[in-house]
């Protein structure tokens, strides 16, 4: 199998096997991270194809390893999510919140005894500013002001959607838990 750099600079030439091979590498990654902004399977995998044909586009110009590669294409993915996100919503996905947000720290939240289809279930039931907040955060990896810029709001806003949202997916996922028969 080729390495990645061979593999960059045959897809540079345009070779079909090259292009599949980042495409192969890539479309998973950024189909779950569009979904979980998106949560409509349609509009993450146009996404996912648009997200990668730009980073195609801009091939020449990419200096970086796999891992590099595919964390640029979700990134293109991310944004385009948002965008498609905000183009279907009429009202603001998120709460504009002057408090103490900006001493918010990350927690170490530890959601581990809890099953993962609950754990998804409550954060794709969130309200919209909460749900995205945490998924760029928490499972993106970005950071507040990232997401901030991302958004298009302030940073005292992400952290306190994402502690806000936090909190109701900690309740939330804590009382559907407690509902579950133990044994």
């Amino acid at each position: 199998m080729l390495g990645f750099d061979t593999t960059l600079e045959r897809a540079r030439r345009r070779d079909q096997d090259a292009l599949m091979r980042l495409y192969g590498l890539s479309c998973n990654a950024v189909f779950n991270a569009s979904y979980r902004i998106v949560l409509n399977e349609q509009d993450a995998e146009e996404i996912t194809q648009d997200a990668i044909l730009k980073a195609f586009e801009n091939l020449n110009s990419f200096k970086g390893s796999e891992r590099e590669f595919v964390a640029l294409v979700k990134t293109i993915a991310i944004n385009k999510s948002i965008d498609a996100f905000r183009r279907r919503r009429k009202d603001p996905f998120y709460v504009e919140i002057d408090n103490t947000a900006d001493q918010i720290e990350d927690e170490d939240d530890d959601f581990e005894d809890f099953p993962i289809e609950k754990i998804k279930e409550a954060l794709n039931n969130l309200p919209d500013g909460y749900r995205l907040t945490i998924t760029l955060r928490l499972i993106e990896g970005k950071e507040f002001a990232e997401i901030a810029e991302m958004m298009g709001i302030k940073e005292s806003t992400v952290r306190s959607q994402y502690a806000r949202g936090l909190e109701k997916l900690r309740t939330t996922v804590t009382a559907q838990f407690n509902e579950i028969p133990h044994h």
